[in-house]
C-alpha cells in the first residue's frame, strides 16, 4: 500500500536512518563471532542484518511511493492550476468586456453630460430672451392664437384686432351679440420677484408688487378694449399663458386688507383665464356657436321647405290643369271613335243599299267603263 502522507513518509525516513546509525554502531563495538561466540550476540546480529533489509526494501519503497504521490500531486496540481487558469481567463475576458462596456457607457455618459451642458446654456440663453416683456408677449400671442385656431372657425375670431383710436387687442372672439376682447398678459418679472424673495418682509413686499402689476394689467384691458360703442360685450379675457402665475393670481391669500386680485378683476369685468381654464371657457363659447348654427340651419331649412311647398303647390296646379286637359283630350277621342264608329256603319249600310250594275252587261254598246273614266279624269285632271 502506497504512502501518501509526505509527513508519514518523513517520519518513516528519520525512523530508519536511525535504526541504521544504531546498528552501525553495535557492530562496529562487537567484536567478531569466535567460533564459540555468545549466541546472544550471534542472533542479535542475525536481527540486525534482517532489519538492514528491511530497512532497505523500505528505503527502496520510499521513493517510489514518494514518486507516485509526487506524481499525484502534481498532475492534481496541474489540473488544477489549468482550471484556475480558464477561470482567470474566462473572468479576464468578461473584465475586458465589462471594461470595454463601461468605456462605451462612459463615452455615452460624457456625449451625454456634453448636450446638457449645451441645452443648459440654450437655456439660459432662452431665459435672457425670455426677460424681455415684448418677448415674452409675442409668445404668450402666439399660444392664443395656435389655442384659437384649434376651437374656433376662421370666421369667428380675428387676430390682432385694431379699434378706431389704433389700439390693438390680441384677439377678438365675433359672437352674435358683439366681440368678446382676448388680450395676452404675463407678469413675470414680479412673479419671479416674489418667488425669489427668501426674507418674509421682501416677499410680502414682492407679492405686493405683484399684485399691483396684475391690477394695473386689468385695468389696461378694461379701459382699451371695452368699447360697446364698437361693437364689444361688456367683459374682456385675460390670458396669463402661465398656469404657475395663474394659479398664484387666484390662490393667493388677501394682503394687508385690500380684495383679492380675482374679485377685482369681476369688479373691472375681466376675466382672468390661464392655458387649461381658458380652454373650457372657448370649449363653452363653441358649443354656443354650434347650438347658433344649428339653429341658423333650421331655420333656412325651414325657409327652403316652405319655398319647396310653394314650388310644390304650382306643381300640383300644373299638374291638375294637365290631368283636366288629358280628361278632355280622352273626351275628345272617344267622341271622335264614336262618330267615326257611326260614320263607319252609315258607309256600310249606305254600300249595302246601292249596288252597282252587274259587269259590262249594264252599258250600252261604246261606252266607256267606270275605270276607264276615272283614268281619263285624273289625265285629264
Amino acid at each position: 500500500m502506497a504512502i501518501e502522507n509526505p509527513l508519514v513518509i518523513a517520519v518513516l525516513a528519520v525512523l530508519v536512518a536511525a535504526v541504521i546509525v544504531l546498528g552501525l554502531a553495535l557492530l562496529r563495538r562487537a567484536p567478531r563471532a569466535a567460533p564459540g561466540a555468545d549466541p546472544a550476540v550471534v542472533l542479535l546480529q542475525q536481527e540486525i542484518s534482517r532489519l538492514a533489509q528491511q530497512i532497505s526494501q523500505v528505503g527502496a519503497q520510499i521513493p517510489r511511493d514518494v514518486g507516485v504521490s509526487l506524481h499525484q500531486v502534481t498532475g492534481q496540481m496541474a489540473q488544477r492550476l489549468s482550471e484556475n487558469a480558464q477561470a482567470l481567463q474566462q473572468a479576464s475576458a468578461d473584465t475586458g468586456k465589462l471594461i470595454a462596456d463601461i468605456n462605451v457607457r462612459l463615452g455615452e455618459l460624457g456625449r451625454s453630460s456634453q448636450e446638457i451642458l449645451s441645452l443648459g446654456q440654450d437655456i439660459r440663453s432662452l431665459q435672457q430672451i425670455f426677460q424681455a416683456p415684448k418677448i415674452r408677449g409675442g409668445l404668450g400671442e402666439i399660444a392664443l392664437g395656435a389655442l384659437l385656431q384649434q376651437i374656433f372657425p376662421i370666421e369667428h375670431f380675428a387676430l390682432q384686432h385694431t379699434f378706431l383710436d389704433g389700439q390693438t387687442v390680441d384677439a377678438v372672439l365675433r359672437l352674435p351679440g358683439g366681440l368678446v376682447p382676448i388680450d395676452s398678459k404675463f407678469p413675470l418679472a414680479a412673479f419671479r420677484q416674489m418667488q425669489d424673495a427668501s426674507d418674509p418682509e421682501q416677499k410680502d413686499r414682492a407679492r405686493r408688487q405683484f399684485g399691483r402689476d396684475v391690477r394695473r394689467h386689468i385695468d389696461d384691458i378694461a379701459s382699451k378694449y371695452l368699447r360697446p360703442s364698437e361693437g364689444t360685450l361688456d367683459f374682456a379675457l385675460m390670458y396669463i399663458p402661465a398656469e404657475s402665475v395663474f394659479y398664484d393670481l387666484i390662490a393667493r391669500d388677501e394682503a394687508a386688507g385690500e380684495d383679492d386680485i380675482s374679485a377685482y378683476a369681476q369688479k373691472r369685468r375681466v376675466i382672468p383665464v390661464s392655458p387649461n381654464s381658458i380652454y373650457a371657457y372657448l370649449q363653452a363659447i363653441a358649443y354656443g356657436l354650434m347650438g347658433l348654427r344649428i339653429e341658423q340651419r333650421a331655420r333656412e331649412i325651414l325657409k327652403g321647405l316652405q319655398q319647396l311647398n310653394g314650388d310644390f303647390g304650382l306643381f300640383h296646379e300644373s299638374f291638375k290643369k294637365a290631368q283636366r286637359q288629358l280628361n278632355i283630350a280622352q273626351s275628345n277621342f272617344a267622341e271622335a271613335g264614336e262618330r267615326a264608329e257611326k260614320l263607319g256603319g252609315k258607309i256600310q249600310q249606305f254600300a249595302s243599299v246601292v249596288e252597282p250594275p252587274a259587269a259590262d252587261e249594264a252599258l250600252p254598246r261604246g261606252t266607256p267603263h267606270p275605270e276607264e273614266r276615272f283614268q281619263t279624269r285624273s289625265l285629264e285632271r
